[in-house]
């Protein structure tokens, strides 16, 4: 039977409409295929909050040396907690790369798919509220309020950019379990492509000059505390991808194969820019009036660099890789800077004076991320300042070489450091100079236990109710007087108090009362940091039958537990320098004496030692007790860590001995 037209029309835009609700948005076989997969193997005992089921990258190098790269990633979801991870994060370089294409998923244990729209991108630029704005751009697509437990959110983008590296890192392991991991690298005819695997052992395939590296059923990254970073950097390769030596493609020189390359590229891209102007030469004059000396010079022009506002900004990325600052009459101008317009103009109010210094490369927050075996610029995400100096200049931060003579590195970033010291985060790192020298590749300097001593002279008087008021004068040198600096910098005046109040109650001291009195910086002097501290301690001692009292003569920083008490250990153990000399004076109530005190505790290792002495002064009334702790900076191997945990455990049991008094 024929329908009456209307009415067809009718049931046609029905069907349509029932067709359309009915579908389900498309997604590619990439994803199938990551979604379908068995989940990928777990440690022992392992719960993971997440799982990668796919992580790929391909890199295509085009005829024209502009790069394609192409990022596939997939997760999927195993606690709410761990919703935040369902985020697709692209930056990209808005002066030399494209604006990232985007498409991202959340895929349903019930197979429905949501796919984000266009309108869900959102994207910001890497800048502050500074004048100049950053280069980088980040497009975002946020999975949040998709995404549950079990949900699977992925995504992929594209993006077009100009290089002038084109050396690679990747990883294989995260710190969830990964069920596949590939790289891929695609270049014309005649470039070459290296790798270099550490810990890892990936499928290597080669079509042509396409070159896939491919690994399965990745177990978790273990990390354990106080690891150094390079153990914990495992199953990762880096890859170096050249032009063939007659390349005419812009940049095609900055094949980096020494680290000397490295040092001729930074010195040329930043030298220009140090070049003082008359306006810089004249306030280097101004600031080194006074100065009576090369070391007074250095300082107060250090000083006047550190004072710049620094912003974390990018400029010149693209056609720079980081490495061209501004000119430094611009930084001089505008009053802020990056780490490398900092840099370059301390360079230029130096050279306004007559003293010579250097650019200087370094990771600022991974100090063993550098392989001295493989030259890159890939490694380093900072930049500071090599001074040439006398040997006049003694500091923690000079270094001494044949070939490059005698240099003072300062960081103009780092404001809670003084001129003459580099933080922990730096010390030991590879870093390279900008300097014309057969080994440019320099291992910044280590500070010793006794430059980041702390003094503490305590005066006690333990009372018959068995609660302790006392005072404590502290000098923090190096690294912990930097420490202190950077809680002042942080805190509130408030909130820094509660904290002082915090750290007394964290040896196990009930309910102290804390009072600063006295406060002084010598930022410019010794470099130290003094405090005067007066302290109360109810109900600090016990006491037995009215007949004995017991208490702890180390009143403050006891270490209560073992850092290294774990029975089992995977990677090697990285100690800081560090360096503790106490002495404390407890006077003691009326009419008790010392009855039983361990006179002396006396430990020595390779790793640092302790000791103890306790004496009783009955003229006085007093206990008298010195405390002395030395920490190298090494890193202890898996085979001798039960030697450490030993050794922390001796001192714990030391610093919990009691001093027992006996009324007379």
């Amino acid at each position: 039977m024929r329908l009456p037209r209307p009415i067809a029309l009718v049931l046609l835009s029905t069907l349509a409409l029932c067709s359309t609700a009915g579908a389900k948005p498309k997604y590619p076989d990439w994803l199938r295929q990551a979604a379908e997969q068995p989940a990928p193997p777990r440690r022992a005992d392992e719960k993971p909050t997440f799982e990668v089921l796919w992580d790929e990258a391909h890199y295509e190098i085009l005829e024209n040396g502009r790069v394609k790269q192409t990022i596939r990633y997939a997760i999927r979801i195993l606690d709410l907690q761990e919703r935040w991870r369902a985020k697709a994060n692209c930056s990209y370089y808005s002066s030399s790369a494209t604006r990232p294409k985007i498409s991202a998923w959340t895929l349903h244990p019930n197979g429905d798919v949501h796919k984000y729209k266009k309108s869900d991108e959102k994207e910001r630029s890497n800048s502050s509220y500074l004048t100049l704005e950053s280069e980088v751009r980040t497009v975002t697509v946020d999975g949040w309020d998709e995404t549950r437990t079990g949900d699977v959110f992925a995504y992929e983008y594209t993006t077009t950019e100009s290089t002038i590296f084109t050396q690679y890192y990747w990883g294989f392991q995260s710190s969830g379990p990964v069920a596949l991991s590939r790289i891929t690298v695609s270049a014309p005819a005649g470039w070459t492509i290296d790798q270099t695997y550490f810990d890892a052992s990936p499928q290597k395939t080669r079509d042509g000059n396409t070159v896939t590296w491919e690994q399965k059923n990745i177990l978790s990254k273990k990390w354990e505390p106080h690891s150094p970073s390079s153990a914990a950097k495992r199953e990762h390769m880096r890859i170096v991808v050249a032009p063939p030596p007659d390349s005419r493609l812009r940049f095609s020189s900055l094949n980096f194969e020494t680290w000397a390359d490295l040092a001729a590229f930074q010195a040329k891209v930043s030298d220009p820019m140090a070049e003082p102007t008359a306006e810089i030469a004249a306030k280097a004059q101004a600031l080194t009036q006074g100065a009576a000396s090369e070391w007074e010079k250095i300082q107060a022009l250090g000083e006047y660099a550190k004072a710049i506002n620094y912003e974390h900004v990018g400029l010149e990325l693209g056609n720079g890789g980081g490495y061209t600052p501004r000119p430094a009459s611009e930084t001089f101008r505008v009053g802020w800077g990056d780490c490398k317009d900092k840099s370059t103009l301390l360079r230029a109010l130096l050279s306004a004076v007559g003293i010579d210094s250097y650019v200087v490369s370094l990771n600022a927050t991974d100090n063993d991320y550098a392989d001295a075996t493989l030259p890159g610029p890939f490694y380093f995400n900072h930049c500071i300042t090599a001074v040439q100096v006398s040997d006049d200049i003694q500091a923690p931060a000079v270094y001494e070489d044949e070939s490059l003579g005698r240099l003072l590195f300062i960081d103009p970033t780092w404001n809670n450091s003084p001129i003459g010291e580099i933080p922990f985060e730096a010390q030991g790192g590879l870093a390279v100079v900008g300097k014309l020298s057969p080994q440019p590749l320099v291992r910044l300097p280590l500070t010793t236990p006794e430059q980041n001593k702390i003094s503490r002279n305590i005066v006690a008087e333990l009372f018959d109710n068995a609660s302790m008021l006392g005072r404590v004068a502290t000098t923090r040198h190096g690294q912990s007087a930097v420490a202190e600096r950077r809680l002042l910098s942080r805190l509130d005046r408030k909130e820094y108090l509660e904290s002082v109040a915090e750290r007394y109650a964290s040896s196990g001291n009930p309910s102290p009362v804390v009072k600063v009195m006295e406060e002084k910086d010598n930022l410019l002097g010794d470099r130290s940091y003094q405090t005067t501290t007066d302290f109360a301690f109810p109900g600090y001692a016990k006491q037995m039958r009215n007949v004995l009292m017991i208490f702890k003569p180390a009143l403050l920083d006891r270490i209560v537990d073992n850092p290294f008490s774990e029975t089992e250990r995977t990677l090697p153990v990285r100690l800081r320098a560090r360096m503790l000399e106490e002495t404390a004076k407890i006077y003691t109530p009326l009419g008790y004496v010392a009855d039983e005190f361990v006179p002396e505790v006396s430990i020595q290792t390779d790793f640092g030692s302790y000791k103890t002495t306790t004496q009783f002064d009955e003229n006085d009334s007093q206990i008298i007790y010195t405390r002395s702790f030395v920490q190298n900076d090494c890193v202890v191997p898996l085979d001798r860590y039960a030697e450490l945990s030993e050794f922390f455990a001796a001192i714990v049991e030391a610093e919990q001995t009691p001093v027992v008094l006996a009324r007379k």
